[in-house]
């Protein structure tokens, strides 16, 4: 049951030469870039208080998944042939288990998308569940981490960081293929 709850996480499987960019190098500098100054410069409350940073992202993460969800239906329901056509090259790829048998998938736009998007929908579901619950117990987590409390923010905010940087990463990679190359006339 399990491998079908995370079966969404298949995205970040998908093999292209330059998609490792969107999915980690760029989120994680982000990441840096953030857990850095929230860590260095957030006043006290301004992360877990009222108002405060997990407040507001865990309400941006309770809004996402609904536009998600949309994205991917128009995805299933578009009516263009060309998006039903392999990826040119370098084609995105996707290992799979077929009937106990790996084989490799050459990536069509409309399944390249499908993946996207359904990776986004659950990982601002996660996003959301982690910064709900992060809310609820952040007080008591810190008051038994004692001495390591400072670190233990650090981690929290690094590992929430690099989920909404690589959401927002992933995002605009969608939108890029929604707006700008299903649209492209073919030459």
């Amino acid at each position: 049951m399990l491998d079908i709850i995370i079966a969404p996480v298949s995205y970040l499987r998908i093999r292209h030469p330059s998609k490792w960019v969107v999915d980690w190098l760029l989120p994680l500098v982000l990441c840096a870039i953030s857990t850095i100054l929230v860590a260095c410069l957030a006043k006290p409350g301004a992360i877990a208080g009222p108002s405060g940073l997990i407040d507001r992202l865990s309400l941006a993460c309770s809004i996402l998944p609904g536009f998600y969800i949309a994205a991917l239906a128009a995805i299933a329901t578009f009516n263009r042939p060309d998006i039903d056509e392999i990826m040119p090259s370098p084609t995105p790829t996707l290992l799979v288990a077929i009937h106990g048998a790996e084989k490799t998938l050459d990536l069509t736009r409309r399944r390249f998308l499908a993946y996207l998007f359904g990776f986004l929908c659950w990982e601002s579901l996660f996003l959301l569940v982690y910064f709900i619950f992060a809310g609820v117990i952040a007080a008591g987590v810190m008051q038994h981490l004692g001495s390591l409390a400072p670190a233990g923010r650090v981690a929290f905010l690094a590992v929430g960081f690099l989920a909404f940087w690589q959401l927002i990463c992933a995002t605009c990679l969608g939108l890029y293929y929604l707006a700008d190359r299903l649209n492209r006339p073919a030459y």
